[in-house]
């Protein structure tokens, strides 16, 4: 091979890894964008969410009593006795801005992510609570209820519901099932109370007898003092409760317009009792023969 041949050759090669060399860089350089990044699982990223902040926030709905305005975007309600602090636009400003102190409001909220992992509540829907959403015997959708907790006592929203015969307002922390007549706690459903319409015909001695040895199986039956009985449980003509080792069980027998009713209340032994309680006599308390 002659001497210009080689020195061809070697131009060439040196050609050439230069280049790869500017193809490389240009692949490692180029910046990531929104466009062509991807989440890790081939979707493409939305622009301007902050981190583990959701595409669609689930909306959920509330009710409770309008505290007031904290500035231009944002406003405390009152929920469950607790204030709390909601965002909201120019829209739910101008609603707002019409509501009084302690006023009843619905509302609609979606929780969003903030840095840091928090999250913030954002208002979609903000109104006055509603007055023509009744039951059919003019009962309102919302009622304030009055609850004694840790010896003061308070008022809370509650909302109507209906079971078979009768309507009964429920705090937000319970569920209520009409076709078991049955109220219970969201968060755990073995705090519960059955709600049992009785004949028109019940024999008091014969329920407090049967009631006794039904509560037998959790301990021993003890009648509750008469004073007790009525701060808690009005008009009441029997009210029992037996104490297990993990569990505490009420049976309480109430008539309400001419109506007799048996509560059935299972108790556990847990944080949760303290609330469970005052609440769900309040609720029970509030039932409305229809």
């Amino acid at each position: 091979m002659n001497k210009s041949r080689v020195m061809m050759t070697l131009f060439a090669v040196v050609l050439l890894t230069l280049s790869l060399s500017l193809t490389a860089c240009s692949k490692t350089d180029r910046p990531e964008t929104p466009a062509n990044s991807n989440s890790g699982n081939g979707q493409v990223q939305d622009e301007g969410k902050l981190p583990g902040e959701a595409a669609n926030e689930e909306t959920k709905r509330g009710t409770g009593q309008f505290v007031g305005l904290i500035d231009n975007h944002s406003a405390e309600i009152e929920v469950n006795g607790e204030a709390e602090a909601f965002q909201m636009d120019a829209s739910i400003l101008a609603v707002a801005e019409g509501l009084a102190p302690n006023e009843a409001v619905e509302f609609e909220y979606v929780e969003k992510a903030i840095e840091g992992g928090a999250t913030q509540k954002v208002l979609t829907k903000l109104a006055k609570a509603s007055q023509q959403t009744q039951a059919p015997d003019g009962l309102p959708a919302t009622k304030q209820l009055e609850v004694e907790l840790e010896g003061m006592k308070e008022k809370r929203s509650a909302n109507l519901a209906e079971g078979q015969g009768y309507a009964l307002y429920v705090f937000d922390i319970f569920n209520f099932d009409p076709q078991s007549d049955t109220l219970s706690m969201k968060h755990d459903s073995n705090y519960k109370a059955r709600i049992v319409k009785l004949p028109s015909d019940y024999n008091t001695d014969q329920l407090l007898q049967e009631a006794k040895e039904q509560l037998s199986k959790t301990g021993k039956a003890e009648e509750v003092d008469s004073e007790v009985m009525h701060r808690f449980m009005p008009d009441t003509s029997v009210f029992l409760v037996a104490t297990g080792d993990d569990l505490t069980r009420q049976y309480i027998v109430k008539e309400i317009d001419g109506q007799g009713y048996a509560f059935e209340l299972d108790i556990p032994h847990g944080e949760a009792s303290e609330g469970f309680e005052p609440l769900a006599y309040a609720s029970l308390n509030s039932i409305v023969v229809q």
